[in-house]
C-alpha cells in the first residue's frame, strides 16, 4: 500500500514538473504555434520577431506579427503589427481550449493591394474560408485539420488606431492612408466552440466590414478636390479613385 501510494505521489510529482516545464517555454509555444499554425490556415508567410509573456500573470506581449501577401502581389505584407497585448490564462495552454482573457492590437498597418475583387485581403478571407468550410471545398486534411484541434476563446479582442494603405499606378503613385475605427470583439468562443480559423475568419471579416464605410469617406474627399483641376487629370484621377472603390466594395 505505501509503495503504491509513493510510486503515485511520484508519477504526479513528475506530472507537475512536466507542466511548469511547458508552460516556463511559454514564450516559445506560442511563437512556434502562431509560425506554424498561421501560414496553414491563411496559406501565406508568417513571422513573429518575438514573445514575451509572463509565467506569472499570463500577461505580455508579442512584438512584430506579420502576415505575407499570396502569390501574385508585390506589397511587403498584407498586415503588420509591432505590438499586441495579451493576457492569458496560462494553465490552459496544455488544455483542449486555450483561454485568452484579452488582446490588444494598437497601430497596425494593413496593405490592400489588387483590382476589383481581387485583392490580397480578400484571398486570404477566402483561404480561411475554405479551411472553416464556408470556401465550398473541403481541405480540412491533414495539418490544417490538426491546427483545428485546439479550441479557443477570447474575452475581449480590440484593434484601434489602426490605419490602411492602397495605392495604384493611376493614382499617379500617390498612396491612400486611411484610419479605422476601434474594432472590438466580445466573447468569441465563449458560447460555441471556435477554433483558431474560425477566429481568424471573424476577426477578418470585422476588419472588411470597417474598412468599407472608411473608405467611402476618403474617396468622397478625394473626389471633392477634384472640381477644380483640369479634364485630363481630373478622368484619370477619377479612373483611381473608381477602382480602390471596386477593391473595397468586394
Amino acid at each position: 500500500m505505501k509503495k503504491a501510494l509513493l510510486i503515485g505521489g511520484i508519477v504526479v510529482i513528475i506530472a507537475i514538473v512536466a507542466v511548469l516545464v511547458l508552460l516556463g517555454n511559454i514564450n516559445k509555444i506560442v511563437k512556434k504555434g502562431v509560425e506554424t499554425t498561421g501560414p496553414i490556415i491563411l496559406k501565406v508567410p508568417v513571422t513573429l520577431e518575438s514573445v514575451d509573456i509572463s509565467f506569472f500573470s499570463g500577461s505580455g506581449e508579442l512584438k512584430g506579427l506579420t502576415v505575407g501577401n499570396p502569390e501574385g502581389y508585390k506589397t511587403d505584407y498584407a498586415f503588420r503589427m509591432d505590438q499586441i497585448k495579451v493576457k492569458l490564462d496560462v494553465g490552459s495552454v496544455t488544455s483542449d481550449k486555450i483561454h485568452i482573457n484579452e488582446i490588444v492590437i494598437d497601430s497596425p498597418n494593413i496593405i490592400y493591394e489588387g483590382s476589383i475583387g481581387k485583392s490580397n485581403i480578400n484571398r486570404i478571407l477566402e483561404n480561411v474560408k475554405a479551411i472553416t468550410g464556408e470556401g465550398g471545398e473541403d481541405e480540412e486534411q491533414g495539418p490544417a485539420a490538426d491546427s483545428q484541434g485546439k479550441k479557443l476563446q477570447i474575452d475581449y479582442f480590440i484593434i484601434r488606431n489602426a490605419s490602411i494603405s492602397a495605392s495604384t499606378g493611376i493614382l499617379q503613385g500617390k498612396k491612400l492612408t486611411i484610419p479605422l475605427p476601434t474594432l472590438e470583439l466580445r466573447d468569441i468562443g465563449k458560447e460555441k466552440d471556435s477554433d483558431i480559423s474560425d477566429v481568424i475568419e471573424r476577426v477578418l471579416k470585422a476588419v472588411n466590414e470597417a474598412v468599407i464605410p472608411a473608405v467611402k469617406k476618403e474617396v468622397f474627399n478625394i473626389e471633392g478636390g477634384l472640381k477644380g483641376a483640369g479634364g485630363a487629370v481630373k478622368e484619370k484621377v477619377k479612373q483611381g479613385v473608381d477602382k480602390i472603390k471596386g477593391i473595397f466594395s468586394k
